[in-house]
């Protein structure tokens, strides 16, 4: 009886995992999903210049982008206050990187407009998890290690145009 249910455990565990493989891929993993604040902020600042000397306004971005306006004002003051963009007032004015785009990681992008990128609220808090003596929690340490260590690795520069 005891075997019987190691095999249960071991072919539900084996569901759930690839069930995350699978939801790796579309980008959902667990209560992690990006938002539009994530896409739409990646695609604009991917029409900064590279070295950060050139300003760019965000009507020109919004436009090439085909987004709102507003919706990007408000994503570049979180980006301002997060030191990844400088805004720059007048006719030349815009915003441009704060720092070279060989500097930026995408996580520190992401990080500054959703907050969180863990794949699991249990991570926030793991002695509030719902099960105290949790055997998925080590599986969600490793994926968000993971996620961090690639999203650190990638910088603007790999995206800018």
């Amino acid at each position: 009886m005891q075997s019987r249910w190691k095999i249960h455990r071991l072919f539900y565990l084996t569901m759930f995992l690839n069930r995350l493989i699978i939801l790796i891929h579309t980008k959902i993993v667990g209560y992690m999903k990006f938002s539009t604040k994530s896409e739409y902020g990646l695609r604009a600042l991917s029409n900064l210049d590279k070295k950060g000397k050139i300003s760019v306004s965000l009507a020109k971005i919004a436009r090439e982008e085909g987004l709102s306006l507003a919706y990007l004002e408000r994503l570049f003051a979180v980006l301002k206050k997060a030191d990844i963009v400088i805004s720059e007032k007048g006719n030349l004015g815009g915003y441009r990187l704060a720092r070279s785009a060989s500097k930026i990681s995408v996580l520190e992008v992401l990080e500054a407009l959703e907050g969180s990128v863990l794949p699991a609220n249990c991570l926030l808090r793991p002695k509030t998890c719902h099960c105290l003596d949790c055997k998925v929690l080590p599986v969600w340490e490793k994926l968000n290690k993971q996620i961090r260590i690639t999203l650190q690795k990638i910088k603007l520069k790999e995206i800018l145009k």
